[in-house]
């Protein structure tokens, strides 16, 4: 008999499939672990989530990324964060996706972008959460500035956040036509 420590940590991304007939990303299941998401408690970015932790390559095992995903990354220039300035700031800014899991035990995907300023901790300027089975979520940058969330990383499943200077805010794209 085997006993496992009472400490033990769950991986931060498990998989139940078959990894062979599909991508991981289909079959992935992202466990959050942090409370804090670049210094903010998650608690502050929304008051219903327990635990939340961005997507970054170092969390993903090696083997999974590589079958599918390092070279897609870098061909497409995905990413889990982009740094520039997406609008209506003159800080400069971070977008990132990432799963959360709120204090009932619902789990999601997660985007956020935070306003990172030269002194003081980083602001968030955007959140949006989505509960989902399929909490994968990947970034891309269109010539115009709009950031792009991708649920996969080999498919058209995407949706347009762009900074809307008339209403002074982020908006999805109802027409997400490449810019």
């Amino acid at each position: 008999m085997h006993v496992s420590p009472a400490q033990a940590q769950q991986p931060f991304v498990t998989t139940a499939g078959d990894l062979n007939s599909l991508a991981w990303w289909v079959v992935a299941e992202f466990h959050p672990s942090t409370t804090t998401i670049r210094g903010i408690p998650v608690s502050k970015i929304r008051s219903s989530w327990c635990k939340a932790t961005e997507f970054r390559p170092e969390l993903i095992p090696k083997e999974l990324l590589s079958q599918h995903g390092a070279e897609e990354m870098k061909t497409y220039k995905l990413a889990f964060a982009l740094e520039g300035n997406f609008g209506g700031s003159a800080a400069k800014q971070v977008a990132l996706v990432g799963v959360y899991e709120e204090c009932s035990g619902q789990i999601g995907r997660f985007v956020l972008v935070l306003d990172q300023p030269t002194h003081g901790p980083p602001k968030v300027r955007f959140v949006d959460a989505l509960p989902t089975p399929h909490q994968f979520g990947i970034l891309s940058l269109r010539k115009d500035n709009a950031i792009v969330v991708w649920s996969c990383l080999e498919c058209d499943g995407f949706a347009v956040l762009k900074w809307d200077r008339r209403k002074r805010r982020f908006g999805w794209l109802h027409d997400a036509g490449q810019g």
